[in-house]
């Protein structure tokens, strides 16, 4: 039930008694509901002893004195949900709401307007009644009296007066001239001072040793330590209490963009007609642009403005909040792609494809094995990353975002951030490529497409690559290993027949011979069809059928295909990714397979065989 919905249904309360009495009562209660059925909850009901009494006598063909008595019995045993009120000596008034009970409200009248006005909860530290009120004579013809409440008459310091008694620091009535006036604002300092001095500093120290607060999460932080000190120990915990009020505030005093806050006040608005120019401005680019260049060329702002930082902030929180725009930066670099742009990476593969084929990534962290031989500090330091390219990455200028690209790439900047534009520079061919970085969600991953063009034209599958960051936050370069040449008849897929094949090709970069998908090595790839996205998925399916192409026959009373780890890593990562450790640990928990040493078994169900197939020929 929504919270709508709950605000039109009654409550159903407990009732005591017997059950005659029980039952009494809730008809009773049920009929003031209807009565109050378009009341507020906490509105009270009220109904007449005298009324209820008629209504159930006619009703039940009863006598009103008689039923008088037991509907005044039961309503009293149920007092929890009745409020009994006796306006006089016949008439009997009983009350309840629909939220099941009734209370009279209770009116606060301790804290006047008059007491909070002229006596606040946390009055300023004062050692005088200056610091409240001026002693300067007004530019009027007569000086007015000022009120001075007792509350702080009390609190003012009090100076000795000629016969050793005390009298307020500011004289009771208003004086006539000028040398009067200043000679009665410098009185003399005499002993009874220091003995109110005494008092103000032991209140000081009262309060200085309450300076220990205590954060919503359950964290104390002593205030009196150094500012240093506290923002070491406690930088995280107060950082965070202090985004949680501000996303508390119903009001929205103070708005955030990123980690920048601003006073919603001096936050200016943007018109639908800047909306339209901004946007039209992006499309004609024709690729997001940052902030600044928005500023820049369509509202002709520069840096050396007064208000250019104010202006940017209001700028990317304006936007952030309309459909039509999307951000698309990073920490330090404001990226904005608006509707209508171009989509970035491949079209192939659908992006819902893409995050349930890396989802494994994000299920279980042993499934990630891009770090066993680079710790996440080194790529940091070193601010570059080299991997080896699999068949799938090549096909589809796809990369996975795993735990070592989260260690090299930056972090979204929004909490609800999906998606990255990053600017990849080929030094070595004096090409930019357009990628867009996917952040992984709760059930799919993250990876990084748009480079299928630099993959086909200038390496092959099993190529070295390194990513290596710029001084620019959202441009990086990527680079391989170059060599004099080689040629080989490699494997290539065949989207409009569905199917793999081998073609030949020169290529002139590093590369891990183990990932070569070459027709010398496994020459069955090519016999292989493109599975279709939903069975790729699966990756028990996906490498039974790749077991079954490629593998080794074993004759026996259970006919099974064998085949090695590394064969069997390069054949799935033909069809879908994969780590080597995400593929034996599924394979080891399926019992179709059989995992001796470094060889897999399957045994496929025998309802489950596909058909031979036949088709051997040479290209």
């Amino acid at each position: 039930m929504t919270d709508q919905q709950s605000l039109y249904t009654a409550a159903q309360p407990t009732w005591n008694g017997s059950d005659e009495q029980q039952q009494l009562a809730e008809r009773i209660y049920q009929l003031m509901v209807m009565q109050g059925a378009f009341f507020p909850q906490n509105v009270p009901i009220r109904q007449s002893l005298e009324n209820l009494a008629a209504f159930i006598a006619e009703q039940d063909k009863r006598d009103a004195a008689a039923v008088r008595d037991q509907l005044d019995a039961a309503l009293q045993a149920n007092d929890h949900v009745f409020q009994r009120s006796a306006e006089d000596d016949e008439r009997v008034i009983y009350a309840t709401t629909r939220m099941g009970f009734y209370t009279e409200p209770h009116i606060d009248t301790v804290h006047t307007f008059k007491q909070r006005l002229y006596e606040p909860e946390n009055p300023l530290p004062i050692d005088d009644l200056d610091v409240i009120i001026t002693r300067t004579r007004p530019a009027l013809t007569t000086v007015e009296p000022v009120y001075i409440s007792d509350y702080w008459q009390q609190r003012a310091p009090v100076a000795p007066d000629e016969e050793g008694g005390s009298v307020p620091a500011l004289a009771a009535t208003p004086v006539e001239h000028e040398a009067e006036e200043e000679v009665a604002a410098e009185p003399e300092v005499a002993e009874p001072v220091g003995t109110i001095q005494a008092s103000v500093t032991s209140s000081v120290t009262e309060e200085h040793n309450a300076t220990t607060i205590t954060l919503p999460s359950g964290v104390n932080v002593d205030l009196a330590q150094p500012a240093e000190t506290i923002f070491v120990e406690y930088g995280t915990a107060l950082a965070e209490a202090i985004q949680q009020a501000i996303a508390d505030d119903p009001l929205r005093r103070i708005v955030a963009f990123g980690d920048e806050y601003y006073p919603e006040d001096a936050v200016v608005s943007l018109s639908k007609g800047d909306l339209r120019r901004i946007r039209e401005y992006i499309l004609e680019q024709g690729e997001p642009m940052p902030d600044t260049s928005i500023l820049s060329d369509v509202y002709y702002k520069t840096p050396r403005d007064h208000d250019f930082a104010t202006f940017r902030f209001a700028l990317n929180y304006r936007l952030n909040r309309e459909k039509d725009f999307e951000f698309v930066g990073v920490p330090g670099m404001r990226l904005w792609s608006a509707k209508g742009l171009p989509a970035v990476g491949t079209k192939r593969l659908k992006t819902s494809e893409l995050g349930q084929f890396y989802a494994f990534l994000e299920e279980d962290a042993s499934y990630d094995d891009s770090l066993s031989e680079i710790s996440a500090d080194e790529i940091r330091s070193n601010r570059q990353l080299s991997r080896f390219l699999t068949f799938f990455e090549w096909e589809y200028g796809v990369l996975p975002y795993d735990a070592a690209m989260k260690a090299l790439l930056p972090p979204p900047l929004l909490s609800d951030q999906r998606t990255s534009i990053l600017r990849i520079e080929a030094p070595q061919h004096y090409t930019v490529y357009l990628v867009e970085l996917r952040y992984p969600t709760t059930n799919r991953g993250g990876w990084l497409h748009g480079l299928e063009d630099f993959f086909k034209e200038y390496l092959v599958p099993g190529a070295l690559i390194t990513l290596s960051a710029t001084d620019d936050p959202s441009v990086w370069t990527i680079q391989y290993g170059e060599t004099g040449g080689e040629d080989g008849k490699l494997l290539q897929q065949d989207d409009k027949k569905g199917r793999y094949s081998f073609a030949n090709h020169t290529f002139y970069c590093d590369v891990d011979s183990d990932l070569v998908p070459s027709q010398e090595r496994l020459p069955r790839l090519k016999n292989m069809k493109v599975l279709p996205p939903g069975e790729r998925r699966r990756i028990t399916s996906t490498a039974g059928y790749v077991l079954e192409q490629i593998g080794q026959s074993r004759p026996g009373d259970i006919n099974g295909f064998e085949l090695g780890l590394r064969d069997l890593f390069m054949g799935v990562n033909v069809q879908r990714p994969a780590t080597r450790a995400y593929l034996q640990a599924t394979l080891n928990e399926d019992e179709n397979f059989l995992v001796e040493d470094e060889t897999f078994i399957y045994f496929p169900p025998t309802e489950e065989l596909p058909p031979a197939e036949d088709d051997d020929t040479e290209e």
